[in-house]
């Protein structure tokens, strides 16, 4: 289990951090520095972390608590905190221990994305593709499986894989860029995930293939 070590202002503002936080949270040294707990922890464990900072005392048996921090992929990834304040310094000195999750190989994530596929196919004709359509997520699927087995992406191509009318893909297309999810396509055939959209899939792959709690 690799361990990392900071060092915070007792609001939360990272001052000092070694080589396992940078690798940690998958960030330079320098994006860290100055940088405020808040930036780099989820939304749901805001108000937990803000709540620890608050019941901290000055050079007590440190403070546990679990939760999660963003990665710049899009990835969360879940840390366990030991906390210890010392006020004459102004300081929060914190040790973060972390599993890293080996499972979400390539391989892996390519294999969900054949099930997920398999799945929208069966639910929307057991159900209806008037009902359960989700074209929007079709369509990115289509796109993750394209990339992840080095095909190109036309509008034909998505159109063919997710049996709709190319009208119908170059409409969602739209939507789909504005949105970060599709890569601007600059007068090219070839469409492409954008950020945003590769982050989503594999953070919804890697989910699928996660234990249930």
């Amino acid at each position: 289990m690799p361990v990392a070590h900071c060092v915070s202002t007792t609001t939360g503002i990272i001052l000092g951090a070694d080589s396992g936080f940078c690798r940690l949270l998958q960030r330079p040294h320098a994006a860290l520095i100055g940088a405020s707990y808040r930036s780099i922890t989820v939304t749901d464990d805001l108000d937990k972390s803000a709540a620890m900072l608050d019941t901290l005392v000055d050079k007590a048996a440190p403070t546990q608590l679990r939760k999660h921090y963003w990665r710049p992929d899009g990835g969360i990834v879940a840390v366990d905190l030991l906390v210890s304040r010392f006020d004459a310094a102004g300081l929060l000195v914190s040790t973060l221990s972390w599993v890293e999750d080996a499972g979400a190989t390539p391989q892996r994530l390519w294999q969900a994305a054949l099930r997920l596929r398999h799945l929208y196919a069966l639910r929307m004709e057991a159900w209806g593709r008037d009902l359960f359509g989700d074209y929007p997520g079709l369509i990115l699927l289509a796109l993750y499986l394209a990339e992840a087995e080095g095909r190109p992406a036309t509008l034909a191509d998505i159109a063919a894989a997710t049996t709709l009318t190319p009208g119908s893909v170059e409409r969602w297309l739209r939507v789909l860029v504005q949105r970060g999810f599709v890569a601007p396509r600059d007068g090219s055939e070839l469409i492409q995930l954008g950020h945003a959209g590769l982050a989503t899939i594999e953070r919804l792959l890697t989910a699928a293939l996660a234990p249930l709690p």
